[in-house]
């Protein structure tokens, strides 16, 4: 009893931490399949939740490299989709999506905590006298709303740090090899990994300069991460490079370049509030903080290097995220090997880096202050009842409600809500075909929606697949782009959203549901195209008036009160007949 009691005290900051993260969680446990759940390039995305379903569901998760997935887009490449040796798939491979989904943020939540805990309490601040704050620091980075999809790409950065910190000073550990050989497997190379690799090559090379020494055992625990990421991703890697008969969509993304001011509009807009795939809610309590620390310095004229130079890494990274895309560094991405790839992602870098310097301006706060301990322990607990509660509140540059977990994400439907199994089961029932025998498209609402309830769509939102099947859909849908150049540039210069455009609707791209659901008038598609490519029905959250005109029937319209859609079908008619 007396052990019992000793642990408890020494870890009681710890133990507080778990069941704050598990209350945090609870609602996904609580209410299952009827909390809201994020939307946004998540439950919305072929690449994403309903990638990892179908992908596990169609029998070629180890297919060969020629592999091809049905249910989508006529039968896209197995190698656009994520590789088999990925831990979220695995999840998906043997339980049940939505369980599969907690597991993984529950996962992600836990692994964050554990991770910064360690990254602060041995790397950064060692001393006795800030654990209480460096446990509350990584509560509160436990707490951010990591994208799902990205498993420990953000979640995880402190513990490979806190590995590679070891390895570089020659206090490591198998633990520490295992951590950096292990997260390619539950970490994104596109992403992250690649963007991990260049600062940690930075910080190898900086470290010669200043030494003159390379620190071969540093050099190789890069090279390991690197090698197990091609590993991991040798599709990818097969299919952008290597593989001559595939050209992906991705080689026509473009985009205006920013003029000078605009860029740094950007960039100020990124270090502020950061950038919602990334997020780090670091605006206001961590801002402030780090605003009061920084003054403390220049005041007392006192120093802290790590601070300062970790806040202007932050700093660098936002200038690098606005001028990537401006007139300026337009060279950097028309180069050949980076074309259709996101260089300015190293913004994801962003929260491990404002957690550790949060860490450090409390630190600056509760030594330099008269009570300095209770003005950063404010700060503190006020960014962490902000996170608890707000969940995945952006604010600034986005309005999206972003994030895994949180109590008040009310904006959102819930996954029962979002896939509507009961309607779609009607609508199967209604048809009365193997869903394999004919093909889908939507109007007005995601095809994921579709995918989900096993149905074969042409329409889907992959992050990669083939250039000509883009072109090919296209034409089904020319003079809709043609009377909307937001949309014709939204889908000429982009595309991961192969949807069906209609220039009348606000929302082509999200939730035209029930209650904000407005009939198209004029919708004028090439239906001729739509049935050579296999479409038979069209899945519509919105009444198309002019149906007959386009070579459409009304099969029948779906609802129920379980669901917010409301859903007219209308089959393709051959038009040559």
């Amino acid at each position: 009893m007396i052990y019992l009691t000793d642990f408890l005290k020494e870890h009681r900051y710890v133990i507080v931490s778990i069941i704050v993260i598990a209350l945090y969680l609870t609602p996904f446990y609580l209410f299952g399949e009827n909390a809201p759940t994020l939307v946004h390039d998540n439950l919305d995305s072929g690449s994403h939740v309903t990638g990892y379903i179908i992908l596990a569901e169609s029998g070629q998760l180890f297919g060969p490299m020629d592999a091809t997935i049905p249910q989508v887009m006529n039968g896209i490449p197995r190698n656009s989709f994520g590789s088999e040796f990925n831990v979220i798939q695995w999840l998906y491979l043997f339980f049940e999506p939505y369980t599969a989904y907690i597991i993984n943020l529950t996962l992600m939540h836990f692994i964050a905590f554990f991770g910064m805990y360690l990254l602060l309490t041995r790397r950064i601040l060692p001393d006795e006298g800030s654990k209480p704050f460096t446990v509350g620091v990584s509560l509160a980075f436990a707490l951010l709303p990591f994208w799902p999809t990205g498993g420990l790409s953000i979640a995880g950065m402190p513990l490979l740090f806190y590995a590679f910190l070891n390895i570089r000073d020659g206090h490591w550990s198998l633990v520490d090899w295992a951590i950096i050989g292990l997260m390619p497997f539950y970490s994104s190379f596109a992403m992250t990994g690649f963007f991990v690799l260049v600062a940690l090559s930075i910080f190898w090379l900086y470290d010669l300069a200043v030494t003159k020494k390379p620190n071969f055992v540093f050099f190789l625990a890069i090279g390991l991460l690197c090698l197990v990421y091609c590993l991991v991703e040798y599709r990818l890697i097969f299919g952008m490079f290597i593989d001559p008969g595939y050209i992906s969509h991705r080689v026509e993304f473009a985009q205006t370049p920013l003029d000078f001011w605009s860029a740094l509009k950007t960039s100020v807009v990124n270090f502020f509030y950061g950038q919602y795939h990334a997020v780090s809610l670091h605006t206001y309590f961590v801002g402030l903080s780090v605003a009061i620390a920084a003054l403390i310095l220049l005041l007392k004229k006192k120093r802290c290097d790590l601070f300062v130079v970790l806040l202007g890494l932050c700093a660098a990274i936002s200038l690098f995220y606005g001028f990537i895309d401006s007139e300026y560094l337009l060279f950097i991405k028309n180069f050949p090997l980076f074309q259709g790839f996101q260089l300015g992602r190293f913004h994801w870098l962003h929260p491990l880096l404002w957690y550790v310097i949060f860490a450090l301006a409390l630190k600056i706060i509760y030594t330099n202050l008269r009570y300095g301990k209770q003005v950063a322990g404010i700060f503190l607990g006020l960014q962490i009842a902000f996170l608890f509660t707000c969940g995945g509140g952006v604010i600034g540059e986005s309005t999206l409600q972003y994030g895994g977990a949180g109590l008040f994400l009310t904006d959102q439907l819930t996954w029962n809500e979002f896939y509507s199994p009961e309607l779609f089961d009607d609508i199967d029932e209604a048809i009365a075909l193997p869903k394999e025998s004919y093909r889908v498209v939507s109007i007005g609402m995601h095809p994921a929606v579709s995918q989900y309830n096993g149905f074969y769509t042409l329409d889907s939102y992959q992050v990669n697949y083939p250039l000509d099947y883009k072109h090919s859909f296209r034409k089904i849908m020319e003079k809709e782009l043609a009377k909307s150049e937001k949309n014709r540039v939204y889908f000429d210069t982009w595309g991961s959203r192969c949807y069906l455009f209609v220039s009348e609707l606000e929302d082509n791209i999200g939730m035209n549901t029930r209650e904000n659901s407005k009939p198209i008038q004029n919708l004028e598609i090439d239906s001729e195209a739509l049935y050579d490519m296999g479409g038979r029905y069209i899945f519509s959250a919105v009444e198309i008036l002019n149906h007959e005109d386009n070579n459409l029937e009304l099969f029948g319209v779906f609802e129920n009160d379980s669901s917010p859609w409301k859903i007219w079908v209308y089959s393709v008619k051959n038009s040559t007949i």
